[in-house]
C-alpha cells in the first residue's frame, strides 16, 4: 500500500482506514486499493469507529497475543463436528453447499413449477419495447404498477432477441444477468436496449465493481489425502491461496482452492495444468513430510473455474469501489424503463440489499422480481401467516 501510494508513512486516518479494511474485508473480490469506503460504513457512520488507535497491530505483543489464540483455536477445533442442515427447514447464517445446487434448489424449483418450459443455451442480443401508448405513464402514476387482470390480454410488445436468430415476444420480462454482462465486458453476451436503460441505472452498472474469485477443486484417492483429513480451513503464509478441505465436509479426497484478487486475476495466461500445479505447490509445502510418506500423489481430476473470462459471468460477484454506495443497488434493482410502465424487472446479487454478494439474495430479488410481475397481472402477494398458532388439545 505505500508503494501505491508513494509514502512511506500512513496518516492517522489513513491508518485506521487500512486497518479497518484488512481486519474484515481482505477475503473479498476487490484488491484493497480498489475497495470502497462505502463497503465498511454503516449509515451516519465513517466505518472507522474503534480503530482510531492501532498501534499495537503487528507490534510484537499483539503478534504473541494472536499466536496464543490461533495455538488455543487449533487445540479446540482440530476435529470439529460439522453441523448438518436439515434440507426441509434450511438454517441460519452461512452454510456450505456440498453437493451443489441442482438437488438444494434447481430440482426444487423444477418441481414445484411443473410443466415450465426452459430454453437452453439462448445467449441474449436485444431487449426492445414497442408500446407508444405507454410513454405517458409516469413513476408515480399507479398505472405504472398496473394490478389488473387485463394484461393478460395485452399485447406482447416486449421483444427478447437472441443471437441464434430466436425471437421471443412477451408482456413482461425478469432480467438475472451477472453484473458483468450488464457491463457488457464481452461481445459474446453484451445487450443492447431499446429504449436505453436510463442515465441514472447506467451509472450504477458503472459505478459498482464486478470482482473475481477463483477456485481450484482437487480430488485425490482417499489413500493419497496427505493434508489433515478432518481439518476443515487450512492457512498458508502463501498468499494465493485459502484452502477449504471438503474431505472434513464427507467429500472423500477432495481439496478446494480459494483464489482471491490480485492473485485471481493472474490465471489469464495460465493453463490449468499450471495453475493445478501451483496449487499443489502450495500445499505440499504445508505438509511435505505426509507428501513424501505418499509418494508425491498427484489429483485424479481437477475443475479450475474463470469466472473473470466466461463470457457470461464475466466475474464472480459484485463489490463497492470507490465512489459507489449502497444507494447503487437499490437504483440498479428498479424496473426498466424507468419513465412510462415497467416492463422488464431485475434480479440478481448485485441487485439485492438483503443479500449482497450472496446466493440468497439473488434467490431473494428472484421472488421480489417474480411478485412485480404478478401483481402487474393484478395478483396480491400473499401474506405472511404472523398468527400464532393455537395449541390443540391432546388426544384423549
Amino acid at each position: 500500500v505505500h508503494k501505491r501510494m508513494h509514502t512511506t508513512s500512513f496518516s492517522p486516518l489513513e491508518t485506521a482506514i487500512h486497518y479497518k479494511i484488512t481486519s474484515r474485508q481482505w477475503g473479498y473480490v476487490s484488491e484493497l486499493e480498489d475497495t470502497g469506503l462505502a463497503l465498511i460504513a454503516g449509515d451516519g457512520k465513517t466505518g472507522l469507529e474503534g480503530y482510531e488507535d492501532q498501534d499495537h497491530i503487528g507490534s510484537e505483543h499483539h503478534v504473541r497475543q494472536v499466536a496464543a489464540l490461533m495455538e488455543r483455536q487449533i487445540r479446540e477445533h482440530d476435529s470439529p463436528k460439522v453441523h448438518k442442515c436439515d434440507p426441509k427447514v434450511g438454517g441460519g447464517g452461512d452454510r456450505l453447499v456440498v453437493d451443489g445446487y441442482h438437488p438444494f434448489i434447481i430440482d426444487h424449483l423444477l418441481t414445484d413449477c411443473g410443466g415450465l418450459r426452459i430454453d437452453l443455451n439462448k445467449s441474449v442480443e436485444k431487449v426492445s419495447i414497442e408500446d407508444p401508448a405507454a410513454a405517458d405513464i409516469q413513476l408515480d402514476d399507479k398505472r405504472y404498477w398496473n394490478a389488473s387482470k387485463q394484461n393478460l390480454e395485452r399485447p406482447k410488445t416486449l421483444q427478447i432477441s437472441c443471437r441464434d436468430g430466436s425471437v421471443y415476444n412477451c408482456q413482461y420480462a425478469i432480467c438475472t444477468v451477472s453484473l458483468g454482462v450488464l457491463k457488457s465486458r464481452s461481445k459474446h453476451s453484451a445487450i443492447s436496449w431499446e429504449p436505453k436503460l436510463s442515465s441514472m441505472k447506467q451509472e450504477c452498472i458503472d459505478s459498482l465493481g464486478m470482482g473475481t474469485h477463483n477456485k481450484v477443486v482437487m480430488r485425490f484417492k482417499a489413500e493419497d489425502v496427505f493434508w489433515p483429513p478432518a481439518t476443515p480451513q487450512l492457512l498458508s503464509p502463501d498468499p494465493r491461496f485459502h484452502f477449504l478441505n471438503l474431505n472434513a465436509y464427507g467429500k472423500s479426497g477432495l481439496m478446494l482452492c480459494h483464489a482471491w484478487p490480485p492473485h485471481a486475476d493472474q490465471w489469464r495466461a495460465k493453463s490449468d495444468e499450471k495453475v493445478v500445479g501451483e496449487a499443489i505447490g502450495v500445499l505440499r509445502g504445508m505438509f511435505a513430510a505426509e507428501y513424501r510418506r505418499k509418494k508425491c500423489p498427484k489429483p485424479v481430476e481437477s475443475v479450475v473455474t474463470r469466472w473473470d473470462t466466461d463470457p457470461f459471468s464475466m466475474g464472480s460477484y459484485s463489490y463497492l469501489k470507490p465512489g459507489s454506495s449502497w444507494n447503487h443497488l437499490q437504483i440498479l434493482s428498479l424496473p426498466h424503463p424507468q419513465v412510462g410502465e415497467a416492463r422488464v424487472f431485475f434480479a440478481g446479487e448485485a441487485a439485492s440489499m438483503k443479500g449482497w454478494q450472496c446466493v440468497d439474495g439473488a434467490f431473494e430479488s428472484g421472488i421480489r422480481a417474480a411478485m412485480a410481475v404478478a401483481q402487474c397481472y393484478g395478483m396480491k402477494e400473499p401474506e405472511e401467516d404472523t398468527k400464532p398458532k393455537e395449541k390443540k388439545a391432546p388426544a384423549k
